[in-house]
């Protein structure tokens, strides 16, 4: 009869450590999907918040068809960077954030970069 595997108590630890990580990243990277799906649904948020309008209500609008295409997102810890494409009324720009988030999932920092993009670029 084998002997029952187990984990030994400093590899368990280390293994829980690993799994929550891992846990976290991918919390926050979905998080950052999840902006971007509700930018394309016209809704305000830390990465759209340079095409928001004032609206007549008092709220914020979006340009009619404004797009954001996900062009890469890596995360670490409670950091996700993303570069993305946003369109809107024949303009494009590159957008590029960095979004760190607190134990709760909400945004706590964001820092952005936003360049129009030219006919050459």
């Amino acid at each position: 009869m084998a002997p029952a595997l187990a984990l030994t108590e400093p590899l368990s630890g280390a293994l829980h450590e690993l799994l929550a990580a891992r846990s976290l990243r991918e919390r926050n990277r979905e998080l950052v999907l999840a902006l971007v799906a509700a930018g394309n649904r016209g809704e305000v948020n830390h990465l759209t918040r340079h095409w928001a309008g004032a609206a007549e209500t008092g709220g914020h609008t979006l340009p009619d068809g404004l797009g954001l295409t996900l062009e890469s997102v890596v995360a670490d810890h409670d950091v996700v960077a993303l570069r993305a494409t946003a369109r809107a009324e024949g303009a494009a720009w590159s957008l590029v954030a960095e979004l760190r988030f607190d134990a709760a999932g909400r945004v706590e920092q964001c820092h952005d970069l936003l360049v129009a993009k030219t006919a050459a670029s």
